[in-house]
């Protein structure tokens, strides 16, 4: 029997937003075991610089975000996800990255965002994102950030385009803010956190 591709994105659609809110729903029933190993995971940020600008845009990320979902301004493209990612990634080894861009992207979706069936290829990617910036360290970190901003957001479309035509224009919408953002973040902020972490 033939499923539609409009059933199918109504299936992946409920089963993400299941996923979702079974998880939420966990992390709402052990909550001081999340504060416990978030304030196990800052202890190094106290004694080395790296940790600490880590766990400082895990912060910022979450302060941004909740920020964002309280005056429902979503559609402006506004994150930190994509740039506390890419910078992690060209200063840690790439299984650290990657583990910090899952951290940072979670931080984002979990702090009151509602992203459906997004969520199946944004998690995913960058964590990806995260373990392969590393080769691109070479373009130094600006040109590495705001390729790997272009490149994520294409894909982002690509999927929206298969997943859920209908949210397109409002998607592409969100994506001229977001690389604008992002681009503003890079060259404004790149270098000098480099700097300060004493990575390329």
């Amino acid at each position: 029997m033939m499923v539609s591709a409009e059933n199918l994105r109504e299936r992946l659609g409920s089963l993400a937003s299941g996923f979702v809110e079974q998880l939420k729903h966990q992390a709402t029933d052990s909550l001081r075991n999340y504060i416990m190993i978030l304030a196990v995971l800052s202890v190094p940020a106290f004694f080395f610089t790296r940790y600490f600008v880590a766990f400082a845009l895990m912060v910022a990320t979450l302060i941004l975000s909740l920020i964002v979902n309280s005056y429902d301004a979503n559609n402006l493209g506004l994150e930190l996800a994509t740039f506390s990612t890419v910078m992690m990634g060209l200063v840690f080894p790439p299984e650290v990255g990657a583990a910090l861009g899952f951290i940072y992207i979670s931080l984002q979706i979990f702090s009151g965002s509602n992203p459906g069936i997004y969520m199946l290829w944004v998690v995913p990617s960058m964590a990806v994102a995260g373990y392969l910036i590393g080769n691109f360290a070479y373009l130094g970190p600006v040109w590495a950030g705001i390729y790997a901003s272009v490149i994520l957001q294409s894909f982002f479309v690509f999927m929206t385009f298969l997943t859920s035509r209908g949210r397109l224009p409002k998607f592409i919408q969100y994506v001229v803010f977001n690389l604008t953002f992002n681009f503003f973040l890079f060259k404004t902020f790149a270098e000098p956190l480099m700097r300060t972490v004493g990575g390329t």
